[in-house]
């Protein structure tokens, strides 16, 4: 029988957690705390992937002309882009549009171990231009926000039970 179990509790250590699920009945926890493995797990290996973003309103947002459009006006539909191919970007640096709701999201990096929580001004000028690349008009058109964030980031992946922190009710298995 699989559980999942939302209760809102923090824990400190694993220890906490595997002492949660045996109180809960439970036969195993599956760990997937990403970031926080670091810390809560001891995993060494768990760093952070820094990523920028800038956001665009989508329906304010103007379009550059193609030479293959007509004159029917701006770009009516949006389609998601991603390339790490030079000139346009690379593995650390990617070149990407991702149109969702009411955004259009312009990025980006994947940048191991950088730990800068906000937006550098030659980071701001090459999402700038990453904009430009895809299409919007970026003399007429400014972005609305900007973000920046970390993603889990481990050299190998993990899937394995936990020998150290396994008891024989309770499994605790790394992913």
């Amino acid at each position: 029988v699989d559980v999942d179990v939302e209760t809102g509790a923090e824990y400190e250590s694993v220890d906490d957690m595997m002492e949660e699920a045996k109180s809960l009945n439970c036969d195993g926890v599956l760990n997937c705390t990403g970031l926080g493995a670091s810390k809560l797990c001891s995993d060494e290996q768990m760093i952070g992937a820094r990523g920028v973003l800038l956001h665009y309103d989508r329906e304010t947002c103007i379009r550059r002309r193609s030479m293959n459009e007509t004159d029917m006006g701006l770009m009516q539909n949006d389609a998601n882009i991603l390339t790490e191919d030079a000139p346009w970007g690379s593995g650390d640096l990617p070149c990407y549009l991702i149109a969702r709701g009411n955004t259009i999201v312009v990025g980006g990096s994947y940048l191991e171990a950088d730990t800068e929580t906000e937006l550098r001004p030659e980071e701001r000028e090459r999402l700038l231009q990453n904009a430009k690349l895809v299409g919007i008009d970026t003399e007429q058109t400014q972005p609305v926000g900007e973000w920046v964030g970390f993603r889990p980031y481990r050299p190998t992946s993990r899937c394995e039970v936990d020998p150290k922190h396994t008891s024989s009710d309770i499994r605790l298995v790394h992913s």
